[in-house]
């Protein structure tokens, strides 16, 4: 663990613990593939399809994969402080908003209940939009100031009844995954968190970008909330749910979103 004695007061309310992972394994698997649609990603890991994958194989007793290893920073938060923000009103309006958005791309896919009358795609809920935000909003600021490319930064958000955080690490053949590059910005996390928070408040295609709502119709971005490539959208290869499921609203104030935010402005 990493000592929170460096981190600023009005942070140290937000944040459980920091956690530097000095040595990371991952392996990636090719399973099967698609050719018209892209698979959905479940906020859970798993895969969901609307249409058949195919398979790599007629027999296929193994899978191509690769072995990476790499490093990593993983933040913890307050569970208690995120069930308060769930309870404020503005909070649970911007949600309502959002998953408005989310049953209008449903709609769209015309993706259907299955036969036990359940969605085969949940929305994800407040505090995984929250964080996924955040967790682009730290790759930008460590891709900006530490020597990192943002697509050499990957993310993992983890948000659900064992507890909430952002696991950003690196994970490749090459010398970016094992230079120890991470270690040094997870000692200095509360930095990088700062210039995370301070530039998603303002875009630069702001007022456009603040005022988009999920559910219009003529711009089809339906799971995104405040969210363009001038402030969230990032590499999609670092995205674990390619570049959807954002709302910068949910973290700070906008300029068009006042007291949903999860962090308050310091003062």
């Amino acid at each position: 663990n990493c000592s929170l004695k460096h981190l600023p007061p009005f942070l140290k309310d937000y944040i459980e613990r920091i956690v530097l992972v000095h040595r990371l394994r991952e392996v990636r698997a090719q399973v099967s593939f698609t050719r018209f649609e892209a698979p959905f990603l479940d906020v859970d890991g798993e895969l969901q399809l609307d249409v058949a994958p195919a398979a790599l194989g007629l027999e296929t007793e193994w899978f191509p994969a690769i072995e990476t290893k790499g490093e990593g920073v993983f933040i913890s938060f307050q569970p208690k402080t995120i069930d308060t923000w769930l309870q404020r009103k503005p909070v649970q309006k911007r949600g309502l908003e959002l998953k408005q958005g989310f049953d209008t791309w449903l709609q769209r896919r015309e993706i259907k209940p299955d036969e036990s009358g359940e969605m085969p795609i949940q929305f994800p809920g407040l505090p995984y939009i929250m964080l996924h935000s955040l967790s682009h909003l730290l790759i930008t600021s460590i891709a900006l100031e530490c020597g990192y490319s943002a697509s050499a930064i990957r993310e993992r958000v983890y948000a659900g009844p064992s507890g909430y955080g952002i696991l950003l690490y690196t994970g490749s053949s090459g010398s970016e995954g094992t230079l120890g590059g991470l270690i040094q910005v997870g000692r200095k996390i509360e930095h990088h968190l700062q210039t995370a928070l301070e530039s998603g408040r303002l875009c630069s295609n702001d007022p456009v970008c603040a005022q988009h709502q999920p559910e219009e119709l003529y711009e089809e971005r339906f799971r995104h909330g405040a969210a363009c490539h001038g402030c969230l959208l990032i590499s999609e290869t670092s995205c674990e749910q390619g570049n959807e499921y954002l709302d910068r609203a949910l973290v700070v104030d906008t300029v068009e979103t006042q007291g949903a935010a999860f962090f308050a402005a310091p003062e």
